[in-house]
C-alpha cells in the first residue's frame, strides 16, 4: 500500500470509530439515559459546576462564576456544599432546594452580579440542616421569610434592607455569627439611615457576632443580646455612646466603634463631621465589658481618653486609637494606661496635631506600665527628631518586640536610642526624611574597575508620599520577618551610607533600604556595622555596581534585593560589575529585575549557593545575540541555581548554545512575556530536574513532540497566550511527569484527542479563549471530553465557539452533535424517503381511477370493525373559552404554558380550549370574534388580574356573557382571579353568593394547587345552574 492508501485507511477508521461513538451515544439519548458512559449529569462534562467528595459526609459544588442565569439542574441530594455566587441567577425559586435536605453551607453573595435578586418565601424552608447562609450583593430589601432553624451564620452584607424589626429573626435560636454590614453608607447612598427597632436581636440568645457597620447608624441598637462576643458598630454616623449602650453585654470580646466621627482634613472618601467634632462617650460606657479583649476606637477625632473608659478593661489586650486628636493625650499624663496591664497591641497612628511640627514627643510616663505590650504603632505623629526623651518611657518594656515610628516626616534619629530596647525585633522607620550619617574620610576602593568616588551621586530628588491611609505593612517579607532582627528605613533620604548609619540598632538580620536615592557606588564598607546581616533590600535606588569588593562584609546574607536599580544600568560605557556574587557565600536569592540591564562588564556569575535569580524586566535578548557569544555562559556557573526568571527580556530567539549552558539543576524556568517563535524542545533533556517551565505570553505558533526521551521530571507546562493553531498527534503522549498543561488564549480552532495520547497523566488542561470551531470535525474530542477524567476548567463557561456564526460563544461541549450524521445512516434515510415518495406518488395515481372502490371497501371494513354509530352534532365547539389580558406576558405565558396543558393536555378527560391568541381568525371584527367565541363554547372563563378588570375587552366580554343569560338562560361565567381584584365590586360580592363556586383563586401556596387544578376543571364541566345556592335556586327556571 502507498503512504497515500494508508493515510486514507486511517483517516477511514478513525470516522468509523467516531460514528460508532455517535450511534451508541443516539441509542442513550433516544431512551434518555444519559451519554458518556451513563454518568449522572454531575459527572458529565457538560455540567457547568466543580463537584468535590472530601469525604462520605461533605460534598461540595462549587458554581462560581459560571454565567449561570438559573440553579442548573443535576446538583445530587447528598450535596453540603454549594456556592452559587457572582451569577447571573435572577429568581430562586420556591422549590429550588427542596431536594438538597443535607445542605450546611450554601452561598448565594453576588449571585446575580450586583442586581437585584428574588427569593421565594419558602426557598430555604426545607433546609433543616443549613448551618451557614450568604446573601451579600443581592439587593435585598428584607430577611427573607421562613428562614431554617438550624441556621448559625447569616451573612446580609451589601444590600438595601433599611428595616430590621424582631419578626424575621425570632426563629433563629442557634444563630452565632449575623452580617448586615454597609446596607447604606457613603458609596451606597440610601439618603436616611438603617431603622433597627429595640429589641431587634432579644431572642438571637446564641449569637456571638454581630457587624452592624456602614449602616448610617445614629445610636448603638438597643436590647442586644448578653451572648455576644464580639460587635461592630464601626463607620456609622453614631455621634454619642450612651451608659446603658453596653450595659448587658458582659461577654463582649471585641467592639468596634471606629470611623463614626472621622478626621476629614485628608480623608478619601465623602466626609462627613460630627457635630461635636468627637465621638462622646460616657464616663461609664464600658463598666460592664469586663472580658473585652480588643476595643478599636479610631476613627472618631477623640481629643482625650478619660481613665474611667479603661478601669474595668483588665484583660484587653488590643487598643486601636488611630486618626484621632491625641498626640497631648499621650505625651501628657495618660492616666487611662494604668488600668491596661494586658495591653499586647497598641495603635496610635495618625494622631498628629493640625498646623504643627514640634522638635520632638516625649510619650508619656504611663506607658512603662504596659508591661505585656509587643506591638506599637506610632506612624503619623509628626514631629522632626527622635531623643534619649522621646521613648524614654519604653525602655523598660521586655516584651516589646515591634515599634513602628513610619510617615513622621522624622529628619534626625539618635541610633543609640534603639540599644535600650532589651527584646525590640522590628523597628519601623519608612517614609521619614532621615538624611545619611556622615563619615571622617572617604573610603578608598580596592581593585575597581573605575575611578569614580563612591559618594559621587546627583542631587537628591524629592520622595512622594503615599496616599493611602490604612495602615499596611505587608511589603514587609516574611522571609525577611523570619530572618531576625528588622530595621526599615526605605522611603527616606539616605542617598549615601556609611557604616555609622546602622550603629546602636544592635544586631540587625534584615535591612530595608529601598526607594533612597541611594547612588553611590559601593566598595564593602558601608555594612561592616551589620555582619549578621540575611536579608538586604535596596530596590529602588540608583546602585552603582563599579567595584568588585561590593558586599564582600556581607558574609552571611542570604537575600538580596538590587530590583528596580536601572539608573546606572541605562548608561552606556560604565562598569556594571556582578563579581560581588563572589564575596557573598551563603547568598541564596538575588533579584536583579527592573534593571533595564542590556550590557554587562561580568560575562559570567558565579555562584555556589544561589538557588533563586530573578533577571524578569531586563534585555537578555540583546545580550543573547546570534552572532555573539559573549554573554553564552552568563547563567553556567551558578551550579547550585534551581529558580531562573528571565520573563520580560525582549528575547526573540534563544540561540541553543545557551540552552546547553543553562545550570542543569533547575525545576522552575520562566521564560514568559518575551518575543519567542520557537523553542527547542529537544533541549529539554539537559534539565532533568525541571519540574515547571513558562513560556507563556511569546508567539509560538508551532510545538514539536514532547516524549520521555525528552522528559521525565516536568509537572507544569504554560503554553498560553501565545499563537499556537494547531496541536500534532501524540504531542503530549510521552512525559508521563505533566500534570498541567495550559493551551489557553492561543489561535486553536480543532483539537484532537490524538493529541493527547492514551497515556498522559495530564490532570488538568486549560483550553479556555481558543477560536474553536463547533463543526463534526469536533465530535471526537466532544466525546473524549465526555469520557476522560482530565479537568477542563470553566469548560462550560470559557471554552466556547467561535465559528460558524450560529454557535459563536456557545460552550463547546453544547454542541449537538447529533447534527452530524454519517454515510451509512444517510443512505438508510434516502432509502426511506425515497420509498416514501414512490409509495405516495403510486397512491396519488391510482387515487382517481379507483376511488369509489376503495372509499367502498373503507367504509364496509370500518363498519364491520368498529359498528354503526350515528354521527353527533354538538352544539358547543369548545368546552371553555378563556379571555385574559393578552397584553401582559406574563399572563399570557401563564394560561399558555399552565391553563392550556392542565386543561387540554393532563388527566383522562380533555376539555378544548378556545384562546384569542391561538384560534381567532384574522380580520374579523372583536365584537364578532368574542360573540361568536363566547356562543360556541360550554362556558367563559375570565382570567382577572388587575391590569385586565380596566380594559374594555373585559366589559365588552361580561356584557355578552350575560346577553347570553338573558337570552337563552344559559349561565356561562366562571371568574378565576389570578390576583386579589373587585375586591368592593357588589357584581364579585353577588356572583360569591349565587354561585360561590363559579369563583376560583389562585393558590397562595404551592401544595394547594393540584386541588386548584381539579376544582377548576370540575367547575368547567358541571353546568352553573347546578351550583347556585340553594336559596336563590328556586328565582330561576331552566327554560
Amino acid at each position: 500500500m502507498t503512504s497515500t492508501q494508508v493515510s486514507d485507511f486511517l483517516i477511514c477508521l478513525q470516522t468509523l470509530r467516531s460514528w460508532s461513538h455517535l450511534f451508541l451515544l443516539f441509542l442513550f439519548c433516544h431512551h434518555e439515559v444519559h451519554h458518556a458512559a451513563c454518568k449522572p449529569r454531575w459527572m458529565s462534562a457538560q455540567f457547568p459546576c466543580d463537584v468535590t467528595a472530601y469525604n462520605t459526609t461533605k460534598v461540595k459544588f462549587d458554581c462560581r462564576g459560571r454565567l449561570l442565569t438559573e440553579v442548573p439542574r443535576g446538583i445530587t441530594h447528598n450535596v453540603t456544599d454549594l456556592d452559587l455566587s457572582e451569577n447571573f441567577i435572577k429568581a430562586i425559586k420556591g422549590n429550588e432546594f427542596s431536594n438538597m435536605s443535607n445542605l450546611t453551607w450554601l452561598k448565594l453573595s453576588w449571585a446575580n452580579k450586583n442586581k437585584n435578586m428574588t427569593i421565594g418565601e419558602d426557598s430555604f424552608k426545607n433546609l433543616t440542616k443549613l448551618k451557614e447562609l450568604q446573601l451579600t450583593g443581592i439587593y435585598l430589601k428584607e430577611i427573607p421569610a421562613n428562614l431554617p432553624v438550624s441556621l448559625e451564620t447569616l451573612e446580609l452584607d451589601h444590600n438595601k434592607i433599611l428595616l430590621l424589626d424582631r419578626r424575621r429573626l425570632a426563629n433563629l435560636k442557634n444563630l452565632t455569627q449575623l452580617f448586615l454590614s454597609q446596607n447604606c453608607y457613603m458609596w451606597d447612598p440610601c439618603g436616611r439611615s438603617v431603622e433597627i427597632e429595640d429589641d431587634t436581636f432579644a431572642d438571637l440568645t446564641s449569637l456571638q457576632t454581630l457587624d452592624l457597620s456602614f449602616n448610617n447608624l445614629t445610636q448603638v441598637p438597643k436590647g442586644l443580646p448578653e451572648s455576644l462576643k464580639n460587635l461592630s458598630v464601626a463607620s456609622n454616623y453614631i455621634q454619642q455612646i450612651h451608659k446603658n449602650d453596653f450595659q448587658n453585654l458582659t461577654n463582649l470580646k471585641e467592639l468596634e466603634l471606629q470611623g463614626n466621627c472621622p478626621r476629614c482634613q485628608n480623608a478619601p472618601y465623602p466626609c462627613v463631621t460630627c457635630i461635636n467634632i468627637s465621638l462622646t462617650i460616657h464616663p461609664d460606657a464600658f463598666q460592664n465589658l469586663v472580658n473585652l479583649v480588643t476595643l478599636n476606637l479610631g476613627g472618631n477625632s477623640l481629643k482625650y481618653l478619660k481613665p474611667s473608659w479603661f478601669e474595668k478593661l483588665h484583660k484587653l489586650r488590643e487598643l486601636f486609637l488611630s486618626f484621632n486628636f491625641l498626640v497631648n493625650a499621650i505625651t501628657q499624663e495618660a492616666a487611662f494606661l494604668r488600668y491596661l496591664p494586658s495591653l499586647v497591641r497598641v495603635d496610635l497612628s495618625f494622631n498628629y496635631a493640625l498646623k504643627s511640627y514640634p522638635r520632638t514627643l516625649n510619650l508619656s510616663e504611663e506607658f512603662s506600665n504596659l508591661t505585656s505590650l509587643r506591638t506599637l504603632h506610632l506612624e503619623g505623629l509628626v514631629f522632626q527628631n527622635i531623643e534619649q526623651s522621646t521613648l524614654k518611657s519604653l525602655y523598660g518594656l521586655k516584651n516589646l518586640s515591634a515599634l513602628n515610628l513610619g510617615t513622621n516626616f522624622i529628619i534626625h534619629s539618635d541610633s543609640t536610642v534603639f540599644s535600650k530596647f532589651q527584646n525590640l525585633k522590628m523597628i519601623y522607620l519608612a517614609e521619614n526624611r532621615l538624611y545619611p550619617v556622615p563619615v571622617t574620610r572617604t573610603p578608598t576602593p580596592r581593585n575597581g574597575y573605575n575611578q569614580r568616588s563612591p559618594l559621587s551621586f546627583k542631587p537628591l530628588t524629592q520622595h512622594s508620599q503615599p496616599t493611602g491611609y490604612e495602615i499596611t505593612h505587608a511589603f514587609i517579607k516574611k522571609q525577611c520577618f523570619d530572618s531576625g532582627k528588622v530595621l526599615v528605613l526605605s522611603s527616606n533620604n539616605l542617598f549615601f551610607i556609611s557604616p555609622k548609619q546602622f550603629e546602636g540598632y544592635g544586631d540587625i538580620a534584615c535591612l530595608n533600604l529601598s526607594g533612597n536615592g541611594f547612588s553611590a557606588a559601593l566598595n564593602g564598607t558601608e555594612f561592616s556595622s551589620l555582619p549578621n546581616l540575611t536579608y538586604l533590600d535596596l530596590s529602588y535606588n540608583k546602585i552603582d555596581l563599579a567595584y568588585d569588593n561590593s558586599f564582600k562584609e556581607l558574609k552571611k546574607l542570604k537575600v538580596l534585593d538590587l530590583s528596580y536599580n536601572p539608573h546606572y544600568f541605562k548608561a552606556f560605557g560604565l562598569t556594571h560589575n556582578l563579581n560581588f556574587l563572589k564575596n557573598l557565600p551563603d547568598l541564596q536569592v538575588l533579584n536583579m529585575s527592573h534593571n533595564s540591564i542590556h550590557t554587562l562588564t561580568t560575562k559570567q556569575l558565579h555562584s555556589e549557593s544561589l538557588t533563586e535569580l530573578q533577571f524578569a524586566y531586563n534585555s537578555l535578548g540583546v545580550l543573547w545575540k546570534e552572532k555573539d557569544g559573549s554573554y553564552t555562559k552568563l547563567f553556567t556557573n551558578l551550579h547550585n541555581l534551581t529558580v531562573l526568571e528571565i520573563s520580560h527580556n525582549r528575547i526573540s530567539k534563544i540561540p541553543d548554545n545557551v540552552y546547553e549552558s543553562l545550570p542543569r539543576n533547575l525545576t522552575k524556568l520562566s521564560i514568559h512575556h518575551n518575543l519567542l517563535t520557537d523553542f527547542s524542545w529537544d533541549k529539554l533533556k539537559f534539565f532533568h530536574q525541571l519540574q515547571i517551565l513558562d513560556l507563556s505570553f511569546n508567539s509560538l505558533s508551532y510545538i514539536a513532540g514532547i516524549n520521555s526521551s525528552i522528559t521525565q521530571s516536568l509537572t507544569l507546562l504554560d503554553l498560553s497566550h501565545n499563537h499556537i493553531f494547531h496541536l500534532k498527534d501524540g504531542l503530549f503522549n510521552g512525559p508521563k511527569s505533566l500534570q498541567t498543561l495550559s493551551l489557553s488564549f492561543n489561535k486553536l480552532t480543532l483539537v484532537n484527542s490524538s493529541s493527547f495520547g492514551d497515556e498522559n497523566n495530564i490532570r488538568t488542561l486549560f483550553l479556555h479563549k481558543n477560536p474553536l470551531q463547533c463543526i463534526c470535525d469536533s465530535l471526537d474530542f466532544i466525546l473524549w471530553i465526555e469520557s476522560s477524567p482530565i479537568k477542563i476548567p470553566r469548560l462550560t463557561t470559557a471554552v466556547t465557539c467561535d465559528t460558524p456564526e450560529n454557535q459563536k460563544g456557545k460552550p463547546l461541549v453544547y454542541f449537538d452533535i447529533r447534527q452530524c450524521v454519517n454515510d451509512d445512516l444517510a443512505l438508510k434515510l434516502y432509502i426511506v424517503t425515497t420509498s416514501i415518495i414512490v409509495v405516495f406518488m403510486l397512491l396519488v395515481t391510482a387515487f382517481p381511477l379507483f376511488y369509489w372502490d376503495f372509499s367502498y371497501i373503507t367504509h364496509y371494513l370500518k363498519a364491520k370493525l368498529m359498528g354503526y354509530k350515528s354521527l353527533n352534532f354538538p352544539d358547543n365547539a369548545y368546552d371553555v373559552f378563556v379571555t385574559y389580558d393578552t397584553k401582559d406576558s406574563h399572563v399570557s405565558e401563564w394560561v399558555m404554558s399552565n391553563l392550556r396543558v392542565k386543561l387540554e393536555e393532563d388527566g383522562e378527560k380533555h376539555l378544548p380550549m378556545c384562546l384569542e391568541e391561538r384560534d381567532w381568525p384574522p380580520g374579523v371584527p372583536l365584537v364578532d370574534n368574542l360573540m361568536q367565541s363566547i356562543r360556541y363554547s360550554r362556558k367563559t372563563l375570565f382570567v382577572l388580574t388587575e391590569g385586565y378588570v380596566k380594559t374594555g375587552i373585559f366589559k365588552m366580554a361580561m356584557y355578552l356573557a350575560h346577553q347570553r343569560l338573558l337570552d337563552e338562560n344559559v349561565d356561562v361565567i366562571v371568574l378565576l382571579m389570578l390576583e386579589p381584584v373587585l375586591q368592593h365590586s357588589h357584581f364579585l360580592r353577588l356572583r360569591k353568593r349565587l354561585c360561590g363556586k363559579s369563583v376560583v383563586e389562585w393558590p397562595r401556596t404551592a401544595a394547594a394547587e393540584p386541588w386548584f387544578w381539579q376544582n377548576l376543571k370540575t367547575v368547567i364541566r358541571k353546568d352553573n345552574q347546578g351550583m347556585y345556592n340553594k336559596t336563590y335556586s328556586k328565582y330561576f327556571t331552566n327554560e
